[in-house]
């Protein structure tokens, strides 16, 4: 953990930061959808993350691999 934590602080001193995208609307300038699964979540939310992205200083560097909802299948 002491490790995880040294190398993301060496990574915010250069403008490296994840990209939030749990319970996030898809976005395709952010996400790469691998997955559409039905779930309870209004559509087009993102309901796993399968690859953090990450951005540097706000341009993205790499996109965040997701899963994506449905919608209800009821």
């Amino acid at each position: 953990e002491q490790i995880r934590q040294l190398m993301s602080t060496r990574l915010q001193c250069h403008g490296i930061v994840p990209i939030d995208s749990l319970k996030k609307p898809f976005d395709p300038a952010e996400h790469e959808a691998i997955a559409h699964v039905p779930s309870v979540e209004p559509e087009g939310t993102v309901i796993d993350e399968v690859s953090r992205g990450y951005r540097m200083n706000e341009k993205v560097i790499r996109h965040a691999k997701v899963a994506v909802s449905k919608g209800n299948q009821a």
